[in-house]
C-alpha cells in the first residue's frame, strides 16, 4: 500500500480561499487558481488532496463574485 502525501498546492489554495472570507484583497482569486493547478497536478501525481482543491476552486471562486458584487453596490451608493 503507497502512502500518498497530500497537494500542497491545493493545501495552500484551500488556505488562501478560506481566509478571502474575511476580506483579505486577492487572497480569494489565488485560492481558485491554485485550486485550478492543484487539481491538474493531483491528475498526474495520483497525490491525495482532490477534496481540498475542488473546495479551495467553490470557495474562491464564490467569495470572489460575492465581494466583487459588493464592491459595485457601494460603489452605486447601495
Amino acid at each position: 500500500m503507497e502512502n500518498k502525501k497530500y497537494n500542497k498546492p491545493a493545501i495552500i489554495g484551500l488556505i488562501f480561499s478560506i481566509i478571502s472570507i474575511f476580506g483579505f484583497g486577492l487572497s480569494g482569486i489565488i485560492g481558485f487558481i491554485l485550486g485550478i493547478v492543484s487539481l491538474t497536478q493531483i491528475k498526474y501525481t495520483n497525490e491525495k488532496g482532490k477534496g481540498m482543491a475542488i473546495a479551495a476552486i467553490i470557495i474562491g471562486f464564490i467569495w470572489s463574485i460575492i465581494i466583487g458584487v459588493l464592491r459595485k453596490l457601494v460603489a452605486a451608493g447601495f
